[in-house]
Formats: C-alpha cells, sequence, structure tokens
C-alpha cells in the first residue's frame, strides 16, 4: 500500500488509551507497507496474538525512512537491502526471486528510491 489516510482527528483508539489529535488527524500518508503479518521463513516461533499461525509470521515494516536504518529484518541481521531482501522465503519468494532477475542497475534503482 503506498497511500493511507490516518483517522479523523477525535478518533479513539488503541482499547480507548489515545485519542486522535488534530495533528495526526486526516493525513495522507506514503508508507509503502501493507503492515500486514507474513510467513517469510525467517519468524522467531513467537505468537504475535492469537491465532497460533502467527507464530512465524512477521509484520511488514513501512520502507518509509528505510535509508535512516542501519540494520533490517526483525533480528536485524541484515546489513544491507540486499542482503533483507535475500533472505525473505515462504510468501515473499516471488518477490525475492522477481528482485533476483533485476540487473544490477534495476536493483541500485530500486534501493535508490
Amino acid at each position: 500500500m503506498s497511500t493511507i489516510v490516518t483517522a479523523s482527528a477525535g478518533t479513539v483508539i488503541n482499547g480507548g488509551a489515545f485519542s486522535v489529535p488534530d495533528a495526526l488527524g486526516n493525513k495522507v500518508i506514503h508508507p509503502y507497507s501493507d503492515f500486514l503479518l507474513h510467513d517469510i521463513d525467517t519468524g522467531d516461533g513467537i505468537v504475535q496474538n492469537p491465532p497460533e499461525d502467527t507464530a512465524n509470521k512477521l509484520r511488514t515494516v513501512p520502507l518509509w525512512g528505510l535509508r535512516m536504518h542501519p540494520r533490517h529484518m526483525y533480528d536485524l541481521k541484515s546489513l544491507t537491502l540486499e542482503n533483507a531482501i535475500e533472505r525473505h522465503g515462504g510468501e515473499a519468494a516471488r518477490e525475492r526471486d522477481h528482485f533476483r532477475d533485476l540487473s544490477a542497475a534495476e536493483k541500485q534503482a530500486l534501493i535508490t528510491f
């Protein structure tokens, strides 16, 4: 997902613990993430929330601001974006394979983006 509109100002979230302020309400952001849980064959076995099938799934982090992160993946073991992409399997194997098929210039263009 490349575009999200934040909740309206005044919306109560997090079980009533937070009310969206005017400064954050109805804002268009571009996080480049689906924020969903995916099995990419690198999970840690920890159940995120029931159901049990979340044990090896990881939440997709936003690509927005990724250049500011010196390490990648949930375990911080990937020092480069290319290594993080190469470590993907499971539901992400197809995307990893598409990345592998790119030319060096195309890979660099994607990472630069």
